[in-house]
């Protein structure tokens, strides 16, 4: 994600889902104020989602100089240094990224610099060609963090130069592979910072010292630490996650890992019935679009685990589930970053293909179950995989990316310029799309979305299919459950269950408005009983369960 306060619009691309989150980092680097007198400041911002911690930071100020170390619940290691004093209209971020867990000896997986020059932004990376900003940055493994710092160090750099942006909207690269408009504005102490929608406040002292951060639409803010507190505060804010099946649970849960062909190995969990004594039907989750862990949690929406919440579900009805990290996630091998949608489709059949050798697995009940990309992904597998018993897509898209993106654009053009003409809004539109084509030349991933047409592989699905749609999705629009199950029998299966669930949203949350920059703040996160009790009556049916 990245906002450029000058002239020209740009605008790089990522694949995200932690996009709430990114209006959190980096607060302590904005708006640093400039002082005569030498000094050295150090404090620790806290992040929280409600009391949840979801990252810490380190900051180090001088005159000259910005210095942190950051660290996000399930994001690589940034640590980051922002020059502040340099000759005029430059500006200058560096940034250094560790994969997960990293040790504190181990080379960087990437850097990047970020430099503005008056009225231009440029980045390079290494190991990644020099590129003016709007070239290709996939290869960051940073993700969510990298591009927030980058965003914000571009309006600490408008701050720094004097130049007014309060009443121009500038294009973004945000959640769901849209690009979308932003507004940087100044009201006494605090500075605000709105992408599609979604306010972000930063509250300063007189001195410039940052005295807090808040998204008050998520429930997210960050709070400054001094002293003998901030010393206690751990930079490390992960604790391992238990993927261990709750207590009395009626199934096992095993961590197991999946070879692939393509020569890394995945990481999941494997749920198992206690009471099965012969072979049982499985599962195999995949993930939506974004560098997703195997449960497919959102750190900014508390509570948040889909698939957990399937597997549990699943496994009180007598069925296996096999979850697992994305690519070069949490424990798997390989890269995320370098993947396309047909890449995620391969570790998905390398993981049916393992499960096929297991003496505890039936290999004819295997079913797959993808939300958002992996209800993409499902169809991919299955077309060519007659053997397989069922798929299920949870909001799966029946259209190109490139026209899910144009949606996503002028919706959110629509909610910053409300009071704008339309040929305003038009205007905005047409070069948020011409950025949009500029940036997919060099992205594979987003190059192959925006073309892919889920139809003509849908049409050569036999297996049967049960499509789950919620009503207010306004990411995957919910006519779309119908696009998919007219190509499905086109192409003449005649075994499509489709439900339209309403009041809820892309996640499957009780929601009755739907607008992503709300799922953080709904009196109940979780899956709702509805779409998991649809699920299991289907797959219990399908997969030949028992009652």
């Amino acid at each position: 994600m990245i906002f450029l306060p000058f002239r020209r619009p740009l605008a790089t691309p990522v694949r995200l889902t932690l996009a709430v989150l990114l209006l959190l980092l980096l607060g302590a680097g904005l708006l640093a104020a400039q002082t005569s007198a030498p000094r050295t400041d150090r404090f620790t911002l806290l992040y929280l989602a409600a009391n949840d911690t979801v990252g810490v930071e380190r900051i180090e100020r001088t005159d000259s100089v910005l210095t942190g170390d950051l660290t996000v619940r399930g994001q690589p290691r940034i640590r980051w240094t922002e020059r502040l004093h340099e000759p005029a209209g430059v500006h200058t971020l560096y940034i250094d990224a560790w994969r997960p867990g990293a040790s504190p000896t181990e080379t960087p997986l990437q850097q990047l610099l970020l430099q503005v020059r008056r009225d231009s932004a440029y980045v390079y990376t290494a190991p990644a060609a020099n590129a003016a900003l709007g070239a290709p940055m996939a290869t960051l493994p940073a993700r969510a963090n990298a591009r927030w710092l980058v965003n914000q160090s571009l309006a600490h750099a408008a701050w720094l130069t004097g130049r007014s942006v309060g009443d121009t909207a500038w294009f973004v690269f945000s959640a769901g592979a849209s690009l979308q408009p932003g507004v940087l504005s100044r009201q006494g102490d605090s500075v605000t910072l709105t992408l599609a929608g979604l306010r972000s406040i930063f509250r300063f002292a007189d001195d410039g010292a940052l005295l807090g951060v808040a998204v008050p639409s998520q429930g997210l803010r960050g709070v400054v630490v001094r002293g003998d507190a901030a010393a206690r505060i751990s930079t490390t804010p992960d604790a391992p996650v238990s993927y261990d099946a709750p207590a009395a649970a009626p199934y096992t849960a095993t961590n197991v890992r999946v070879p692939t062909p393509m020569g890394h190995t995945l990481a999941g969990t494997l749920t198992r019935p206690r009471s099965a004594t012969a072979r049982v039907p499985v599962v195999v989750t995949i993930t939506g679009s974004g560098a997703q862990d195997r449960d497919e949690s959102i750190p900014s929406v508390e509570g948040y685990r889909l698939f957990r919440q399937v597997a549990d579900t699943l496994g009180r009805r007598g069925i296996a589930v096999l979850r697992l990290d994305d690519r070069g996630v949490g424990e798997s091998g390989g890269n995320h970053a370098t993947a396309t949608s047909r890449d995620f489709a391969n570790d998905v059949r390398a993981a049916v293909a393992w499960l096929r050798t297991r003496d505890d697995i039936d290999p004819d009940r295997i079913a797959l179950v993808g939300h958002s990309e992996g209800g993409l992904i499902a169809p991919l597998v299955a077309a060519d995989d007659a053997r397989l018993a069922g798929i299920v897509l949870l909001a799966g898209p029946a259209y190109t990316g490139a026209r899910i993106v144009a949606f996503q654009q002028r919706s959110a053009i629509a909610q910053l310029n409300r009071t704008g003409t339309a040929a305003s809004r038009d205007s905005m539109f047409m070069e948020a799309q011409r950025q949009l084509e500029s940036s997919a030349r060099g992205n594979a991933w987003m190059r192959e979305f925006l073309q892919y047409d889920p139809l003509p592989t849908a049409k050569r699905v036999r297996t049967p299919i049960l499509v789950l749609q919620g009503e207010t999705d306004q990411q995957v629009t919910p006519e779309q459950a119908d696009t998919l199950a007219a190509a499905f029998r086109t192409g003449g299966n005649r075994n499509i269950t489709v439900h339209r669930l309403s009041d809820t949203n892309h996640l499957f949350q009780r929601d009755t408005s739907g607008v992503p920059a709300g799922y953080g703040t709904l009196a109940d996160r979780r899956v709702s009983a509805e779409a998991l009790g649809l699920l299991a009556d289907w797959l219990v049916g399908t997969l030949r369960v028992p009652r």
